[in-house]
């Protein structure tokens, strides 16, 4: 499945893309929002919703503080999104967790827009991330060179339910065995948001060619 990444300014707009798109999944940034009216209108699209609020160090568009991502989680959680996802990292991370279940599915993600980590390092981070019971763990780093996609793709093998996959130019094609072996994954409707983010339709052309 593909998750679509939808970047809009309030949600009438977001519902725009989301009615405009083909996506199994829709990933609202609502660290992009700049409005949080008319939340009822996402009614619909509840079962295939993730919901981001993603922090300023892990890639969050907009500067928010702790306090008030809990209270949009919250908010937004009463229209019970499939998924939501809350940073390893985050000081809020249990919180959140508290607050989604068991109405929406957990994931639990990390990001390093830097590097790549040793696959010792990768390994932990998976197992910090397992000890919280998610549902799904994602892990996103870094490509510097093309063997970094290898030790991300080398993860699949100690985990079920997991994410991985590398950003950058030299880390499309663990975006390509991201979209084979993850329960999802994602890609652009309109404008990228990480680099090296594919689109839908070049996502599911390369899946095309590779025969599903």
């Amino acid at each position: 499945m593909i998750a679509g990444v939808v970047v809009a300014k309030s949600i009438k707009e977001a519902v725009r893309k989301m009615n405009s798109s083909d996506a199994d999944l829709y990933e609202l940034r609502v660290d992009a929002l700049e409005d949080y009216s008319d939340i009822d209108i996402l009614r619909p699209f509840s079962s295939k919703l993730i919901i981001t609020i993603r922090s300023k160090d892990e890639g969050g568009i907009r500067e928010l503080g702790d306090e008030e991502r809990l209270s949009l989680f919250e908010k937004f959680l009463e229209i019970e999104p499939a998924y939501i996802d809350i940073e390893l990292k985050s000081r809020i991370l249990e919180d959140v967790i508290e607050l989604a279940r068991p109405s929406s599915k957990i994931v639990i993600s990390y990001h390093d827009f830097s590097r790549t980590p040793t696959f010792e390092d990768l390994l932990s981070i998976l197992h910090s991330a397992e000890d919280h019971e998610p549902d799904i763990v994602k892990i996103v780093t870094y490509a510097r060179t093309p063997w970094d996609n290898l030790r991300v793709i080398k993860l699949y093998e100690h985990a079920n339910n997991l994410i991985a996959f590398c950003m950058g130019q030299k880390g499309k094609i663990s975006r390509v065995f991201s979209a084979i072996f993850s329960p999802f994954t994602y890609a652009s409707i309109d404008e990228s948001v990480a680099p090296g983010q594919m689109s839908i339709y070049e996502l599911r052309e390369i899946l095309r060619i590779l025969g599903g």
